[in-house]
């Protein structure tokens, strides 16, 4: 009695007792609080980087995963998220010209202006890339810590790769082309290294050396390579002429007098550094500023989930190169125009936030 007036509640005797002492009812932790706590240390933990289930393994952890993700959240606010990468390096003078963009076009309308750029733009599609952005343990509000942010991992070419281009528009989606296939590009072969003077070579023997150097050098090839894929005689032989197209098609079928329809093409060194008859000047480094980058992520995001679990009636890809091709086809003829509009939508925001931002790089949802 004495201690259910102590307490004036005797069903809560036991709750506020263990308050007194500091204790929680019920069993205890199975796992310490160090050794939560050393899973956020790259030393102790090398997976933190894996799933849960790699690191229960690995730690020897005595528990399931989802009780894990119940301690790591309950008593040291951590858990798995999204990793971050390093920001992507952009020289002050694009800055410059990025936040003029901005200025330029942050009170452009969607009917009037936005509507009547075509975008262009060439992509990569690698079977074995990764288009998933890998996960990491680490404590809540600590994404941007040094050990938290990754470096985004350069893939190895494989022989399935297959480059692709297309344009799209806010009433039009052209077909998706290929290029870099079955033709060799024109590509310069790499000089042998220039040959050192020795601290105790005689100038005659480093210039018998030298003359035996320029011999074996390859013969320079006439015509200047651009791009990394392309180059600039092939795209504009090849390329070129279907985006043109597209907007004389457009003019030709406008209903309004005199509207100007514009090719928008990025600064690849590919397309020439020389022509601004564009939205503005071609920005380098700066594919937060195409839509069509944001169409290329869906269509790579659709094809990686069809190669890796296909639904019926889709067939099962049988490892060439011809049936990636359909694939890559099937799935760029099933995303609308309403798909590409909310992409061209955001243009207007996204000038925006470069206006205010000193030009710094974009990174939304979408692309």
């Amino acid at each position: 009695m004495k201690e259910f007036k102590k307490y004036n509640d005797c069903r809560r005797v036991r709750k506020r007792k263990s308050q007194e002492k500091h204790t929680k009812l019920g069993h205890p932790w199975r796992v310490d609080e160090s050794t939560l706590r050393a899973l956020m240390d790259d030393a102790t933990n090398p997976v933190r980087d894996k799933p849960l289930g790699v690191q229960i393994r690995t730690n020897n952890i005595p528990l399931t995963k989802r009780a894990l993700e119940h301690n790591l959240r309950t008593r040291i606010h951590a858990g798995v998220y999204k990793q971050a990468y390093t920001k992507m390096e952009i020289s002050l003078d694009n800055k410059y010209l990025r936040v003029g963009y901005g200025y330029v076009n942050q009170w452009q309308p969607i009917f009037g202006f936005w509507d009547a750029v075509y975008w262009t733009n060439e992509a990569h599609f690698n079977p074995e890339e990764d288009f998933q952005k890998p996960s990491i343990l680490r404590y809540e509000g600590k994404r941007l810590k040094t050990n938290n942010i990754g470096v985004r991992k350069p893939v190895k070419s494989s022989p399935l790769t297959l480059h692709m281009y297309a344009t799209v528009n806010w009433y039009y989606k052209g077909p998706l082309g290929f290029y870099n296939d079955n033709i060799d590009m024109l590509t310069l072969p790499k000089p042998l290294q220039r040959p050192r003077k020795y601290k105790y070579e005689t100038q005659q023997k480093y210039k018998e050396r030298l003359t035996e150097w320029e011999l074996k050098c390859p013969p320079a090839i006439e015509g200047d390579v651009g791009g990394h894929y392309i180059t600039q005689e092939y795209y504009t032989e090849h390329i070129l002429p279907s985006y043109i197209d597209a907007v004389q098609q457009a003019r030709i079928g406008a209903t309004i007098e005199q509207r100007e329809w514009l090719l928008q093409e990025d600064n690849d060194p590919s397309h020439g550094t020389k022509s601004f008859n564009n939205v503005s000047r071609k920005l380098k480094d700066s594919p937060d500023l195409n839509p069509q980058e944001g169409v290329w992520l869906i269509l790579k995001q659709r094809v990686k989930r069809r190669l890796n679990s296909p639904l019926p009636p889709e067939t099962i890809w049988d490892g060439t190169k011809q049936h990636l091709k359909e694939i890559l086809v099937q799935e760029w003829a099933m995303i609308t125009l309403t798909e590409i509009r909310r992409l061209i939508s955001k243009m207007p925001s996204r000038c925006k936030q470069l206006a205010t931002n000193g030009g710094e790089a974009i990174r939304l949802e979408h692309w």
